[in-house]
C-alpha cells in the first residue's frame, strides 16, 4: 500500500492508525516501505524511537501484512516486575509453586503461528536476557515446573525507546541479544521531524473525536495550525492526539482558534524560544551530518574507522547516521 493510499484511507481506519497519517514524500512513506519489506520474513524485528510514536501501530501492520494465520499478542515488558517476566511470558505447571493452582498458558503460547510484539524490550533485566536470548535464537523454551521443552511457532516484534547501542556498551543488556534482535530494524521518527504531516494528523484526530462526541467535524484557523506546527511534541503523536481530543471536548464553536489553545500555546514569548530552540537544532543537526561526512571522507568510507575519529561506538555512529541521513531527504 502507498502512501497516497494510506492517507486516503484514514477515514476507513481507527484513529489509532494515525502513525501512517502522513504525505507521500515524507519520512513515514520509507518506514512503510521497510513494513512491507520485512512483514513476509519470520526473522525479528526491532522498531526504535521515542515514546509515542506509534511502535504498537508498525508492529500490528507488520503482523497483518505478514499472512500469518495466528494472531498478535502484544507484552509491555516495562509493566512486568523482573520476577514475573519468566512466568508472563512462558506461563506455569499447576503446583509448581506455591500459589499455582492451575496450569497457566504464556504470551509465547498464546502467539503460536502469529506474531508476538514485546514492548520496551530495553527494560528487560539481564538474567532474564538470556532465556529470551535462547527463545529467538531456537524458538525453544520450557513452562515453570516443566522439564518438558516447547516449541514456539511465533514470529517476534520488538520495540524500545532506548539507545540499545550504549546499553550494550554500559552492559546493560548483552550485545548477542542486541545483535539477534536488530539485523531488521525500523526507526520511527519523532513528530518534529515530520512537521509536515501534523495538519493531516489533526485532520484525523479532529475527524474521529468529532464522530466519537457526536458532533460535526471541526476545523482549525490558520494561526492556531501555526502555532501547534511551532510546537515541538515531545510526547509526539500521541500527545498531539490527546490535545485534540481535549479541543474537540472543551470548545463549543466550530472553528478552533488561538484562544482555544491550551496556555502551553498562548505566550508569544514561548514560541519565539522555541523557534530559536530548533534553529539552533537545526544547525547542530547540520554541523553533526558535517562531521559524520568529513568521517567517512577520512576513513574511506569505513564505518568502524569513522566512529572512532567521532569517538563514538560503530553501532551509536550507524544510529546517527541513518538519522542524519532521513533527516536530510
Amino acid at each position: 500500500m502507498t502512501a497516497t493510499e494510506e492517507t486516503n484511507h484514514k477515514r476507513q481506519s481507527r484513529r489509532s492508525g494515525a502513525t501512517f497519517v502522513f504525505r507521500e514524500d515524507g519520512p513515514m512513506a520509507q518506514v512503510l516501505q521497510q513494513v512491507e519489506k520485512y512483514a513476509p520474513i519470520s526473522q525479528p524485528v526491532l522498531i526504535t524511537g521515542e515514546t509515542g510514536t506509534g511502535k504498537e501501530q508498525v508492529a500490528k501492520l507488520l503482523h497483518a501484512h505478514s499472512e500469518r494465520p495466528g494472531r498478535l499478542v502484544s507484552v509491555n515488558l516495562s509493566a512486568i516486575p523482573h520476577d514475573l517476566i519468566e512466568n508472563e511470558l512462558f506461563g506455569h505447571l499447576k503446583g509448581s509453586f506455591s500459589g499455582a493452582d492451575t496450569t497457566t498458558t504464556g504470551y509465547v503460547e498464546r502467539a503460536s503461528e502469529g506474531s508476538l510484539f514485546l514492548d520496551e524490550v530495553g527494560d528487560i533485566a539481564l538474567q532474564n536476557q538470556v532465556k529470551l536470548l535462547r527463545l529467538i535464537e531456537n524458538g525453544v523454551y520450557e513452562k515453570i515446573g516443566s522439564q518438558r521443552s516447547q516449541t514456539s511457532t511465533a514470529r517476534f516484534i520488538f520495540a524500545t525507546n532506548r539507545l540499545l547501542e550504549d546499553d550494550v556498551a554500559s552492559n546493560r543488556f548483552r550485545s548477542d541479544l542486541y545483535y539477534r534482535i536488530s539485523t531488521f530494524t525500523i526507526f520511527l521518527p519523532s513528530l518534529r521531524e515530520r512537521k509536515d504531516d501534523i495538519p493531516l494528523l489533526i485532520d484525523h484526530f479532529l475527524y474521529y473525536a468529532c464522530d466519537d462526541a457526536g458532533r460535526h467535524t471541526m476545523t482549525i484557523s490558520d494561526e492556531a495550525l501555526k502555532r501547534l506546527i511551532q510546537y515541538d511534541w515531545p510526547g509526539n503523536v500521541r500527545e498531539l492526539e490527546n490535545i485534540v481530543y481535549r479541543l474537540v471536548a472543551t470548545v463549543h464553536t466550530d472553528c478552533i482558534d488561538i484562544e482555544h489553545l491550551p496556555s502551553l500555546f498562548q505566550y508569544d514569548q514561548f514560541v519565539e524560544k522555541k523557534r530559536q530552540f530548533n534553529f539552533h537544532r537545526s544547525k547542530a543537526d547540520e554541523l553533526e551530518k558535517e562531521l559524520i561526512d568529513m568521517a567517512l571522507l577520512q576513513s574511506d568510507g569505513n564505518l568502524t574507522k569513522a566512529a572512532q575519529i567521532l569517538g563514538m561506538s560503530r553501532n551509536t555512529f550507524q544510529y546517527r547516521l541513518n538519522k542524519t541521513a532521513a533527516g536530510h531527504k
